[in-house]
């Protein structure tokens, strides 16, 4: 009877065991980055941004990694040229992509998105002889697109460099305004206190004119 107890017990405690190692190994797996691949000729590149998600004002990098399509392997990438046109709106910037440290096939080109929003990347380049020409734009089913920084800012949510900016331009055009006001007004100033010196001067010049008469 004694051992017919303590079976089922200690099934119990290994089922429960099981579980929680299950779920502790679960919490330790970090999120899958968001990465979209697209074909170019005999190649499939895979894309995205190297941190995601993606915030204004942090350092960051294009991100592409190159592998044939038939085999999966990484091709011979010697003399291989490829750069990125990243852009924003009507914004266009074109950076090269450079070969990561000891991770073959993947190429990288840094740099700091100041605003959020919409990216899209496109690149172009040789490989092998062989042109490589593919465009992605951030989604939710592709690559993370860049989110304001201050999603994540505790306790209090500072503004960005790039918010400052804008708020700097906004109120150029108004200080500028309220600049020329100024001087204009300083100019009528000057020129009363002009018209009433020569209008002193004027009675002046009468008045020692009708003493001499």
């Amino acid at each position: 009877m004694g051992r017919s107890r303590s079976a089922p017990r200690s099934k119990a405690w290994l089922r429960a065991a099981s579980v929680c190692a299950a779920l502790l190994l679960l919490a330790g797996v970090p999120p899958a980055s968001a990465h979209e691949r697209k074909a170019s000729g005999p190649y499939t590149l895979t894309i995205g941004w190297g941190d995601e998600p993606a915030f204004t004002g942090f350092r960051n990098a294009v991100e592409v990694d190159v592998v044939e399509t038939a085999g999966g392997a990484v091709p011979d990438l010697t003399g291989a040229t490829m750069t990125v046109d990243v852009s924003f709106g009507d914004q266009h910037v074109t950076l090269p992509m450079r070969p990561a440290f000891r991770e073959p096939g993947k190429f990288r080109a840094f740099l700091v998105p100041t605003r959020a929003g919409t990216y899209s990347f496109h690149f172009s380049g040789t490989i092998k002889g062989l042109a490589i020409d593919a465009t992605s734009t951030c989604s939710d089913t592709t690559f993370a697109c860049v989110a304001d920084v201050a999603a994540i800012q505790f306790p209090a949510k500072d503004p960005s460099t790039g918010q400052l900016a804008e708020r700097m331009d906004r109120a150029l055009p108004r200080a500028e305004g309220s600049s020329s006001n100024a001087s204009t007004a300083r100019t009528i100033a000057i020129g009363a206190l002009v018209v009433a010196a020569l209008a002193l001067a004027v009675a002046v010049r009468s008045r020692k004119a009708s003493k001499v008469g």
